[in-house]
């Protein structure tokens, strides 16, 4: 047997091993489909039983023995979430407490719902940014008022708004509003 012949045989054989393996794999897939095809229609079945049961019907002693271990299990399923929806309660109430509701003057942090100074840019429980809130109504507008009419008091012109010197004489503006007396 020459190389290339040994080669070849050994090629041959993975392969054939290879397509042996897949077909395994293939079969065992399948196999698995089929059963949970058997479980789904097994618990469709007994629930038929179940709903029989529920309604009084007649079912033989090994059908009523497994409604009841149902009935069992639904109701420790019942106590268990009931129990938990206690530990919910309790817990919003403690976050509650701890975290009361802010004040006007207090941020609420929007990742734990702290209460944090009012001004506050990050959170002092947990560190997360707190958005700044504005809010319209607690904002004044500012509604302009015209200014006070200015003169100068070496001439008596009247002044331009925010002008330093008069107009009129050169006089210098104090920052009372009045000119202090003319320069000469």
């Amino acid at each position: 047997m020459t190389v290339l012949e040994r080669v070849q045989d050994i090629v041959k054989a993975a392969s054939d091993k290879t397509s042996e393996v897949i077909e395994i794999s293939r079969l065992k897939a399948g196999i698995a489909e089929e059963r949970r095809g058997i479980v789904e229609q097994e618990a469709k079945l007994g629930a038929i039983y179940y709903e029989l049961y529920k309604a009084g019907e007649v079912l033989t002693p090994d059908a009523v023995n497994i409604c009841m271990t149902i009935d069992k299990y639904t109701a420790r399923v019942e106590e268990r979430e009931e129990a938990l929806r206690k530990i919910n309660e309790a817990n919003a109430a403690k976050k509650a407490a701890k975290n009361p509701a802010p004040s006007e003057d207090e941020a609420v942090c929007p990742e734990c719902g702290s209460a944090n100074p009012a001004g506050s840019k990050f959170c002092s429980e947990c560190g997360a940014k707190i958005p700044e809130i504005i809010d319209a109504e607690a904002v004044e507008v500012e509604e302009e008022q015209p200014e006070e009419k200015r003169y100068c008091a070496s001439c008596g012109a009247e002044l331009a708004p925010g002008k330093k010197f008069c107009n009129e004489c050169g006089t210098k503006v104090e920052e009372s509003g009045e000119t202090a007396g003319a320069e000469e």
